[in-house]
C-alpha cells in the first residue's frame, strides 16, 4: 500500500487574509497607562505649575503636533527628562494626559477652561473636538456670548458655527426677551447671523435694532 505524502503548511493552506484583533489597540494603550500610572518605562517628566507627570514621548508625540516637533526637531527639550510646560494648568494637563492614554474625558463646567487651554497649547486637536461638541450641547440663550467668546479665542469653528446657527434661529425671541444681549453681540458675530438665508422671522424694524 502506497503511504501517503505528508503535505507541508504551505500546501494546505490556499488563500492570504488580514487578521484584525478586536483588543490589541485597547490593550496596548491600557498598558500604556497603567505603566504611566506605575511611573515605570516612562521616558519624560512633563512639569505644570510645579507638579510632575510621567509620559511616554512616543504616545504624546503620537497625539499632538507639538510634542512631535518637541522630542523629533533638534530642540534642547528632546533629550530632556524634564520638561516645564508653561501656559497649561496642572489640571489642565493631568486631564489632557487622561485623554491621550485613553481616548476619552470626562468634561465638567470646573475643568472645561483648563482643557481648552491645554488641548490648545499642546495641539491635541481631537480633545479640542470633543471641548466643542461639549460645549455645543450646552449652548443657550443665557450663554451664547461667552461660548463664543471661547470658540474665537480657542479657535473652535464647530462652536462657532454653533452660536450662529443658534442665533440665527433664535434672534426674534432674543430681541424680546434679552435685547440688550443681542445689542452687545461682536459686529463680525452680527455680520454672519444677518446674512443667513435662514433668518426670516426677524421684521424690518428688528432688524434696524441690530443693524
Amino acid at each position: 500500500m502506497p503511504s501517503e505524502r505528508c503535505l507541508s503548511i504551505q500546501e494546505m493552506l490556499t488563500g492570504q487574509r488580514l487578521c484584525h484583533s478586536e483588543s490589541h489597540n485597547d490593550s496596548v494603550l491600557a498598558a500604556l497607562n497603567q505603566q504611566r500610572s506605575d511611573g515605570i518605562l516612562c521616558d519624560i517628566t512633563l512639569i505644570a505649575e510645579e507638579q510632575k507627570f510621567h509620559a511616554h514621548k512616543a504616545v504624546l508625540a503620537a497625539c499632538s503636533d507639538y510634542f512631535r516637533a518637541m522630542f523629533s526637531l533638534c530642540m534642547v527639550e528632546s533629550g530632556a527628562d524634564e520638561v516645564n510646560l508653561h501656559g497649561v494648568t496642572s489640571l489642565g494637563l493631568k486631564q489632557a494626559l487622561e485623554f491621550a492614554y485613553t481616548g476619552q474625558i470626562l468634561l465638567e463646567p470646573g475643568v472645561i477652561q483648563d482643557v481648552l487651554a491645554a488641548g490648545s497649547h499642546l495641539q491635541l486637536l481631537e480633545l479640542l473636538n470633543l471641548c466643542s461638541h461639549y460645549l455645543i450641547q450646552e449652548l443657550n440663550s443665557f450663554n451664547y456670548l461667552d461660548l463664543y467668546r471661547l470658540a474665537d479665542l480657542f479657535n473652535l469653528t464647530l462652536l462657532e458655527k454653533a452660536v450662529i446657527d443658534f442665533l440665527v434661529k433664535h434672534l426674534s425671541e432674543l430681541l424680546k426677551s434679552r435685547p440688550e444681549d443681542v445689542l452687545t453681540l461682536p459686529y463680525c458675530l452680527l455680520q454672519e447671523v444677518l446674512k443667513s438665508d435662514r433668518l426670516t422671522s426677524l421684521s424690518e424694524a428688528q432688524i434696524w435694532q441690530v443693524g
